[in-house]
């Protein structure tokens, strides 16, 4: 993809930078625009991602970025400004949550419009592993992340080779507060030097050996899948012992030729390592 036409979705940030602070020091944009930007975006065919409002440049400038994401055929609608015509209402009501005299900068993300079709065309070319487990496993979700998206996202890319890994959002980690307990699902990855594998083309030192990976283009068959859930502390990748003394931390993986006979075997599982999945009115 060389062109803007080339995406079914372009990714926009509106920007505004705020050397004086004019907008306090916690202005907190993000709460309090979140609600109406979701709405006000989808009113206009488009879709809210995110905003950040607590970073800075390299100068110490402080300043404040949303990101809408645009289908095709709004991003080719323009006004008199050359801007995206959905693009006026929701600086309009920016606008109106930040003080005078600020200076905007709006433009399309690349980055993020190549991040969003890549995620989209990972999920199409594993359909037959994620889609079982979407089934299987956002029944089950609590403490708030049934309100997060599974998520398919492409995390190194290399000529000819993209890799990445679907991830879906379960429960509280019992073993470490204020940490998701996550599945994470693809392909079983055994690299060996000189081998073909796209897990070896990605280099030694690159991904951690048996962690479920997803890569484009995919593979030929025959394919084993793997699930992978890990809980607790373990030591980080420069240290052989993780910072707290009584640090626990466990592991669960496993493997299937058929994504749907694993799907369901890591279902199973999973409500007999957390029974607190099941709920009330679940077997």
């Amino acid at each position: 993809m060389k062109d803007w036409s080339d995406f079914e979705w372009v990714v926009w940030r509106l920007e505004v930078r705020d050397p004086q602070r004019l907008a306090g020091e916690e202005p907190d944009l993000d709460e309090r625009t979140k609600a109406t930007m979701t709405e006000l975006a989808a009113s206009l065919g488009c879709v809210y991602e995110l905003c950040v409002d607590y970073d800075s440049y390299d100068d110490d400038t402080p300043y404040y970025a949303w990101w809408v994401r645009l289908p095709a055929s709004e991003h080719a609608r323009l006004g008199k400004d050359g801007l995206p015509l959905a693009i006026g209402p929701l600086r309009q009501y920016l606008t109106t949550q930040l003080p005078d005299g600020l200076k905007w900068e709006i433009t399309p993300d690349r980055e993020l419009t190549y991040d969003h079709a890549s995620s989209i065309a990972l999920r199409a070319a594993y359909d037959d592993l994620i889609a079982p487990f979407e089934r299987a496993l956002m029944p089950l979700r609590r403490d708030g992340a049934d309100k997060l998206d599974p998520r398919a996202k492409v995390w190194k890319w290399q000529k000819d080779l993209l890799a990445g890994t679907f991830d879906l959002w379960l429960c509280d980690d019992p073993d470490r507060p204020h940490t998701w307990l996550v599945v994470t699902v693809g392909l079983w990855t055994e690299p060996q030097f000189l081998d073909q594998e796209p897990a070896a083309r990605l280099g030694h030192f690159d991904f951690t050996p048996h962690h479920p990976l997803l890569f484009l283009p995919r593979p030929p068959a025959p394919a084993t899948f793997t699930a992978r859930v890990t809980s607790g502390s373990f030591p980080s990748k420069s240290s052989s012992r993780t910072k707290a003394a009584d640090a626990l931390g466990t592991a669960h993986q496993w493997s299937a030729n058929d994504p749907v006979v694993l799907a369901e075997r890591v279902a199973r599982d999973v409500k007999l390592l957390w029974p607190h999945l099941t709920g009330p009115g679940m077997c």
